[in-house]
């Protein structure tokens, strides 16, 4: 699916309202695309957390996609989840046809791979050529082990 921005800034501003809690922003505050909503108790930004800290709600606008090491960065997220954590995210893909223009990684395969289930994915593109970046919008979980 093709999208143009004011699209994706309507994705963007429905992962910062499902946000609660007590929140980790994974990029500043002052870079969020619309207003944080009340339902938020606490907000923390990375890396600047306690050690013994949980959350419940992570957000990353782009954040994941442009990480070194992103399969290390998703395992270290986790002492930071518990069960009830859900980590929304919006990010530049590779996508399953092995085009990645400038992505680095395939988003929702590096976070199963790394213990997180995805439970919502939407992909898109944002414009009408071929070759327009492709995107993955979500909710990711712990994965639950028996």
């Amino acid at each position: 699916m093709n999208i143009g921005k004011s699209e994706y800034e309507k994705y963007l501003t429905s992962s910062v309202s499902q946000l609660s809690g007590n929140c980790l922003l994974l990029l500043p505050k002052e870079n969020l695309p619309s207003r944080l909503p009340p339902s938020i108790n606490e907000i923390s930004e990375w890396p600047n957390i306690e050690t013994n800290s949980t959350f419940h709600s992570i957000l990353s606008i782009g954040n994941l996609a442009s990480e070194t090491d992103l399969p290390q960065f998703l395992t270290e997220l986790q002492q930071y989840a518990d069960q009830q954590t859900r980590l929304y995210f919006c990010e530049r893909t590779k996508t399953p046809d092995g085009y990645s223009g400038s992505a680095k990684y395939d988003i929702t395969g590096t976070l199963w791979e790394a213990g997180w289930s995805v439970i919502h994915c939407e992909r898109f593109k944002i414009g009408k050529s071929k070759r327009s970046p492709s995107y993955a919008y979500g909710i990711a979980r712990r994965k639950r082990y028996k």
